[in-house]
């Protein structure tokens, strides 16, 4: 049976979900500091949505003129840290600054709403989760089917997960084919994205430049582990 509010909503947490094989107890599908990364980015992309933040020439640039919380704790403290950092973060800078403890912070959010269950502590072992609801990542994933297949029209959130999968090279979250299957479907939905946001005035559009900030910053540390 599904529990009301269990879904989640924010581009953050559906991308965490994405990121994990549900059947192998959460097991994360690419190294914790690229995801954390791509968790960051997420958050940025959720300012955009809410309409906290624009990126213009690279750089994140608040609305200074309101001042309430969005309503989720991750989210208000990458707000203030783009405020901190004033006039306005480059968005590679920003997202290096953003994701350290994203990860464990997203984990804990989860955890606290019943998303995910945490598993018994293990001696010498990192604890294990597992979904609550494999029903829940099912829906997730089929957003992102139907929107690239066109079966769904667009919708902020799950346009940003296709700029992000790609992005982070998660084609086989989405368990529609091979990358090269994929990819095309999701590069179509993001060269849209621009186009569209100039229709309806949405800072959403510069999602796609979120998304190549985040790949800079997971190549720039597959390069420093080399």
């Amino acid at each position: 049976m599904r529990r009301p509010g269990l879904d989640p909503i924010l581009v953050r947490e559906q991308l965490f979900l994405l990121a994990h094989d549900e059947t192998r107890q959460m097991r994360p599908r690419l190294h914790v500091p690229a995801l954390a990364a791509g968790l960051a980015g997420a958050t940025v992309m959720d300012l955009l949505i809410a309409q906290r933040v624009t990126v213009e020439s690279g750089a994140v640039v608040p609305d200074w003129y309101r001042r309430e919380t969005t309503g989720d704790p991750v989210t208000d403290d990458v707000l203030a840290l783009i405020m901190q950092k004033a006039p306005a973060p480059a968005l590679p800078a920003l997202i290096r600054a953003a994701a350290p403890g994203l990860y464990e912070r997203t984990t804990g959010a989860l955890v606290h709403r019943g998303v995910i269950v945490a598993g018994p502590p293990r001696r010498w072992r990192k604890r294990e989760f597992e979904i609550a609801q494999e029903s829940v990542v099912v829906r997730v994933r089929a957003k992102i089917g139907y929107r690239v297949e066109g079966r769904d029209g667009p919708s902020a959130d799950a346009d940003c997960l296709c700029a992000l999968l790609a992005a982070l090279g998660l084609h086989g979250a989405l368990l529609r084919g091979t990358r090269s299957e994929v990819d095309p479907l999701l590069q179509h939905v993001i060269r849209e994205l621009p186009h569209r946001a100039r229709i309806n005035n949405h800072p959403i559009g510069q999602a796609p430049a979120v998304a190549d900030a985040v790949r800079t910053v997971v190549q720039d540390l597959a390069t420093s582990a080399m």
